[in-house]
Parts: structure tokens; C-alpha cells; sequence
């Protein structure tokens, strides 16, 4: 089963996905997609998030170009409706290089999902935060089409928070995006309330609510951090269960 992690930045998703991973880890056989890539080459001990960026972007790349025809419509409708708002910049060819790692990356997990879980930080819903960035508003029918055409998980977890939250954990990140490398306060505001606009939207789609699992995320405790991650993965677990008896039947 391949679970896909959603929220804004600051939504706390690489701690929360870190720890739900060793819960899940303790009674079945899970993974992520850097673990599928680098074992095979030796690499699993990177730990630099841009090095493991490469080697996801150079193994995922025969992936992506094998799969051109069956997402060229998400593609040509993806990169049209960014490019007709936001201006050319490295900021663009960065963004099309992390939408073609996360295309690469979503066919091989589709390859090697069977018989486990993979947990997925950067997939291709995530690919939105793309119109976040673009630097004037997209317009609701377009954010409407891109859900129709997404390439789906088999399990959405979105994480959220309040605003402030969002936010205040945004400014004190070492690694934000590079569009809010000045951390400023009313930018970054913008950006995460326009990020959660979408996403919001996003999950509201009719082919998409019935595999989203929302998980709150607000500034807590560890003891009740350690709460919010039992109960995501016994979600995730129970609609693991289900999936399988589906397809039994």
C-alpha cells in the first residue's frame, strides 16, 4: 500500500511521518522511496536531504520517461497552469526536476508496493505546492482539474495545523523552500494559507475524500505528539486490513 503525506510547510510531516514509520515498523515490513532506490546501490546511509534528492532524481528519471504517455495529460495540464502564472527562474527548473522525481517515484513504488507499506513524504499531490509558488492566484477550476488527473495513492494522510502554528514552525525551519528563503512573516502567512486553500480543495474532490485520512497536528506535547502517530498508523493499518479483504472479495 502506497501512503502518501500532504500538508503545508510547517505541517510537520518528517517528524510525524519518522515516527509513524517506526510504529508501523514494530508489525509489518514498511519502507519509503529513497529506502527502495538506495538500497540497491549501496546509498541507504545518505542522509543529506539534497543528496537523496539526486539519487531519487537520476534513478526515478527512466521511470518518469517510461511513463510519459499514461501522465501526459497531468503533465502538459501541471506545468501549463504554473507556467502561466509564475516567471522563469531557477526556482522553475527546480520545481520541474521535483515534479519529475515525483512522477519517477510514484512508478516505482507503484512496482514495489506489493506484500508492503511505503510511506511517501514528496508525491505527486504534493506537486500543488507548485501553484503556491507561482506568484499570482490559480484559479479553483484549475486546481479542479489537477485532481482529476492526479495519479493517486491508495492512502492520502494530511496533516494540518492552525495557521499561527503553521506559520511560527515555517520561519524557525533551517531548510525552508527556496521561494521562502527570506522567512518573512507576511510572506510566509500568504504562503501557507494559500497552500492550505488548496489542499483543502484538493481533498474535498469527489475521487479523492474517500482515501483521506486527516491527522491534526497542532503544537504539542511529545507524550501527545507520540498520541497523534499511534493513532495515524493504526488508521493506516486498519485501512490496509480493508484494502486486502477488498480484493480478496
Amino acid at each position: 500500500m502506497i501512503v502518501e503525506f500532504i500538508g503545508s510547510t510547517g505541517a510537520g510531516k518528517t517528524s510525524l511521518i519518522s515516527k509513524i514509520h517506526h510504529k508501523l515498523a514494530r508489525t509489518t515490513v514498511v519502507t519509503t522511496p529513497f529506502e527502495l532506490v538506495a538500497a540497491p546501490l549501496g546509498l541507504s546511509r545518505v542522509v543529506h536531504p539534497t543528496a537523496q534528492n539526486l539519487i531519487q532524481e537520476i534513478v526515478a528519471f527512466p521511470f518518469f520517461i517510461a511513463s510519459l504517455h499514461r501522465y501526459r495529460k497531468f503533465l502538459a495540464h501541471t506545468i501549463r497552469t504554473f507556467s502561466h502564472k509564475a516567471k522563469f527562474s531557477i526556482h522553475t527548473i527546480n520545481n520541474l526536476r521535483s515534479l519529475e522525481r515525483k512522477l519517477g517515484l510514484y512508478e516505482i513504488t507503484q512496482r514495489y508496493s506489493r506484500d508492503r507499506i511505503i510511506l511517501v513524504d514528496e508525491g505527486p499531490i504534493l506537486a500543488a505546492h507548485m501553484f503556491v509558488f507561482a506568484g499570482s492566484a490559480i484559479a479553483s477550476s484549475e486546481i479542479d482539474t489537477f485532481a482529476a488527473l492526479l495519479p493517486l495513492p491508495d492512502l492520502i494522510v494530511y496533516i494540518k495545523a492552525p495557521v499561527e502554528v503553521l506559520v511560527k514552525r515555517a520561519l524557525r525551519r533551517p531548510d525552508p523552500p527556496r521561494e521562502m528563503g527570506s522567512k518573512n512573516p507576511v510572506m510566509t502567512e500568504k504562503y501557507v494559507k494559500d497552500a492550505t486553500a488548496i489542499f483543502d480543495q484538493l481533498m474535498s474532490a469527489e475521487r479523492i475524500r474517500s482515501r483521506v485520512l486527516v491527522v491534526d497536528n497542532p503544537d504539542l506535547t511529545e507524550a501527545e505528539h507520540d498520541k497523534v502517530a499511534d493513532h495515524a498508523s493504526v488508521s493506516i493499518l486498519k485501512y490496509e486490513q480493508l484494502a486486502v479483504k477488498t480484493s480478496k472479495t
